[in-house]
């Protein structure tokens, strides 16, 4: 039995250059690869520009207005993508008073000598999300505000060992965080 011959690389070239629709084949097989690798780059450029066009940006920021302005500390969703939080923990003094959920408020301004009834409170819950250009009072003046509650809500926001950390999801699962204090610069 005889083994099959092969067939030296020039016979070959040769026979692809003898017919003209082996060439046009193989050069269509050529542009649809091309192709394919050009649609395939465009979709992870695509997917790379949707995940940065709509990150969120969460961050806490303290207002003292006055009397009858914005008082308090506010989260807000700078960015324009939902944001996802996933823990937030309040550090005073170096005691870190941390987790989603049960309201941390109380026990942090009783720990500061504050009277927790001159402010209104809020503690976000589990997997709280913000949408874009949402703003939430987290900690702000009660409506029982009494003069010695003015003095307490500037007392917290002008102590310069109060901070605050704020991690968050993007709509991607891209982990973000927010590392602020809660010092009025004054």
């Amino acid at each position: 039995m005889q083994r099959p011959r092969l067939k030296p690389p020039a016979s070959i070239w040769k026979r692809i250059d003898s017919s003209p629709e082996r060439l046009i084949s193989l050069a269509a097989l050529a542009v649809a690869f091309g192709a394919l690798c050009v649609s395939l780059w465009q979709l992870d450029m695509a997917k790379q520009h949707n995940v940065l066009s709509v990150r969120p940006y969460l961050m806490v920021t303290p207002h003292l207005a006055g009397a009858n302005g914005k008082n308090g500390l506010y989260l807000t969703n700078e960015g324009i993508g939902l944001g996802i939080l996933t823990s937030l923990s309040v550090s005073v003094s170096g005691k870190v008073y941390a987790g989603l959920g049960k309201n941390q408020w109380p026990k942090i301004l009783r720990d500061m000598g504050l009277e927790p009834l001159c402010f209104s409170i809020g503690w976000p819950t589990k997997v709280a999300a913000l949408r874009p250009g949402m703003e939430i009072e987290i900690l702000g003046k009660s409506k029982l505000f009494n003069s010695g509650c003015e003095l307490a809500l500037a007392t917290f926001l002008t102590t310069k060992d109060v901070s605050i950390e704020l991690r968050y999801t993007s709509l991607y699962e891209e982990e973000h965080t927010f590392s602020g204090d809660t010092f009025l610069n004054l």
